[in-house]
C-alpha cells in the first residue's frame, strides 16, 4: 500500500522517522499550515464580497493593516510571516470578525473556491503532484 502524508509547516521540527513507514511518503507544507495557502487579499475580499457585500472592504483593510506589506505586494512568494503564523487562528478570525461574520474553520473550504488560479500558490500544485505520484497516479 502506498500513501502520502502531508504535514504542516509546524512539525518541522517532527523527525521522518517518527512517521515514515514503508510505502509512506512525507512531505512538509513551506507555510505554518494549510490555511495559510488562503491568505490572499482579494481572493478574501471576494469571498466576503459574495457574504456581506456591504462590509467585505473591512476585512481588506483588517489585512493590510496586519500583514506585512510584502505579504499584501506578492501573497504567493515564500514568507517567513506566512510560514511562522497559524492563519487558522489569527488572520482569518480577524477578517471575519472585521466584517461581521463569524466562519468555522471547516467552512475555509468555501474562500478556496473563490480563488483564481493565479492567487493559488504554486507549492499546492506541486504537493498535488507529489501525492498523485506517491499513490501511483
Amino acid at each position: 500500500m502506498r500513501g502520502y502524508l502531508l504535514l504542516d509547516g509546524d512539525n518541522r521540527g517532527l523527525p521522518d522517522r517518527e512517521v515514515i513507514s514503508e510505502g509512506l511518503n512525507v512531505g512538509r507544507w513551506r507555510r505554518y499550515e494549510a490555511e495559510s495557502y488562503l491568505v490572499h487579499p482579494d481572493a478574501i475580499e471576494r469571498f466576503l464580497t459574495n457574504r456581506v457585500k456591504l462590509f467585505a472592504s473591512k476585512a481588506r483593510q483588517f489585512l493590510e493593516n496586519e500583514l506585512p506589506p510584502a505579504v499584501i505586494k506578492d501573497p504567493l512568494a515564500n514568507h517567513d510571516y506566512l510560514n511562522l503564523t497559524p492563519a487558522s487562528k489569527t488572520l482569518l478570525p480577524g477578517a471575519f470578525a472585521a466584517v461581521g461574520d463569524k466562519i468555522t474553520k471547516d467552512e475555509y473550504y468555501l474562500i478556496a473556491e473563490q480563488m483564481k488560479p493565479e492567487e493559488i500558490p504554486p507549492e499546492v500544485s506541486e504537493k498535488l503532484d507529489e501525492i498523485a505520484a506517491a499513490i501511483g497516479l
